[in-house]
């Protein structure tokens, strides 16, 4: 897919399998457009993501998230709930969309 629009959910695919454009920016309008305001775990979780996406060329499994976020984060309820509450509408494929990385080809 070629072309890239804040509004279009696809986005963050390149036609030269190079790393997908993207910036905060784009991040925090899509959070805006969706009602969402951005709290310092959202972030994280944005950054750990997208970063995971840059490092193995695909997203991460939900208890890999849940791992990290309780190794990396000051977070006293690191879980799938907390992940949920973060991210209703599912944390892994909103949290891609947010980081400008594909969403993982199966989601729970």
């Amino acid at each position: 897919m070629s072309g890239s629009s804040l509004s279009d959910p696809d986005f963050v695919r390149t036609d030269d399998g190079g790393e997908p454009p993207w910036s905060e920016r784009h991040a925090w309008a899509l959070a805006r457009a969706d009602g969402i305001e951005l709290s310092e775990l959202h972030w994280w979780m944005i950054r750990f993501v997208r970063r995971h996406w840059l490092d193995y060329g695909t997203p991460p499994l939900m208890r890999v998230t849940v791992a990290a976020m309780r190794r990396e984060t000051a977070e006293t309820d690191a879980s799938s709930r907390t992940l949920y509450r973060l991210f209703a509408d599912g944390p892994i494929k909103t949290a891609c969309r947010y980081a400008g990385v594909p969403p993982p080809d199966v989601c729970i």
